[in-house]
């Protein structure tokens, strides 16, 4: 029993892991168990078709060069639906869903061989941390070639799809290779290797997406903003969000901790969405993300209210004096055209700095 909990228990963990790396939380809980689901759904299906391959060809051609293609392309279809979502930002959310579906994918293979086998926690330990890491790494691979080639033409998707396909082939058969030799303690360290390295290059492109995004947010609000370069840097206050909402969960409570990381992550969310707007080359994906950021502005009038005029004084107060104005700007284009809306930040700018004004007076 103990063994296959452990089987199920390291690729959750490297799951949450890799999901964590989200910065602005653009890859929701439901599809990620969407993701998950299919991982599990993949494997039974991989599971007949190699069985019907191998009653035909000898086990080891089946192992190294029918599975590997066979399981990654079934993995990866689940992924060429979400690039073509609107909840789909970035090659960073591709990273993320193809990691889960591989995960998922694992969690059902090695508690089958360790059944299968009567094998014990010396192998469950092993195949944990080489090849179910392998099979989120390579699923992650197409995720992040379908998204980083998601804004070009229709042959341009096509021709990312088949990049990342062939990488993620590549990896596995190599690695399908590498396992079939006769084990050895030099086969076991190369196989851990390719598992825990797979998942260090799938944290390290999500990093690098993460710089991406980055770039997009600053280049979107000075767009449609006027926000300066310094002010842009707010965006990097979302790296530090624990560090920066801690004094907020000391003095209001959790929930309103929660809340305005909710607020402030959203903000973030529909900058990025104003950037995919602009480079998706499909006129009805556009649309959709036009209704998406409707519906965000209006969740994030929805928290401004339960977060209050007091704590989000006090949210202003917390930040740098250099980046204060990018939420007055950012405040004024969520609430725009909408007349009947106010410009919290700006609001909330005057009331502070007429306080301080009239402190001032009395004092005199």
């Amino acid at each position: 029993m103990l063994p296959i909990l452990v089987a199920i228990a390291i690729p959750l963990l490297f799951l949450f892991l890799v999901w964590r790396l989200d910065l602005y939380a653009s890859v929701t809980k439901r599809a990620l168990i969407i993701c998950i689901v299919w991982g599990f759904m993949a494997f039974a299906l991989s599971y007949g078709i190699n069985t019907i391959f191998a009653r035909r060809f000898a086990v080891g051609v089946v192992l190294v060069f029918v599975a590997p293609i066979v399981e990654e392309l079934i993995k990866s279809l689940v992924l060429v639906y979400f690039v073509r979502r609107p909840d789909f930002t970035y090659f960073v959310d591709g990273a993320i869903y193809g990691f889960a579906v591989g995960a998922a994918f694992a969690i059902l293979e090695t508690p089958y061989y360790l059944i299968t086998f009567q094998s014990g926690l010396a192998l469950s330990l092993m195949r944990s941390f080489s090849t179910s890491l392998m099979h989120g790494s390579t699923s992650a691979l197409v995720g992040v070639a379908l998204g980083k080639m998601r804004f070009g033409r229709q042959s341009t998707r096509i021709v990312s799809l088949l990049i990342g396909w062939s990488a993620a082939i590549g990896v596995h058969i190599t690695f399908n290779r590498l396992i079939s030799q006769p084990l050895s303690p030099s086969v076991l360290l190369q196989a851990l290797c390719v598992g825990l390295g797979g998942v260090l290059l799938t944290a390290l492109l999500i990093r690098h997406g993460l710089r991406e995004e980055r770039r997009w947010l600053h280049e979107s609000l000075g767009l449609q903003l006027g926000v300066s370069h310094g002010e842009a840097a707010v965006v990097q206050q979302l790296t530090d969000l624990g560090a920066l909402l801690k004094p907020i969960e000391l003095r209001f409570g959790p929930e309103k901790r929660q809340q305005v990381e909710q607020f402030l992550r959203l903000q973030a969310q529909i900058g990025l969405k104003h950037k995919v707007q602009a480079m998706t080359p499909d006129p009805a994906l556009r649309e959709e993300l036009a209704d998406q950021i409707v519906v965000m502005r209006r969740q994030v009038d929805l928290l401004r209210q339960a977060v209050g005029v007091y704590c989000l004084i006090y949210v202003r107060s917390l930040l740098p004096p250099n980046i204060e104005s990018f939420w007055a700007g950012l405040a004024t284009r969520l609430d725009s055209p909408r007349a009947s809306n106010v410009d919290v930040w700006h609001s909330l700018g005057q009331k502070v700095d007429n306080t301080d004004k009239a402190t001032s007076e009395l004092t005199l």
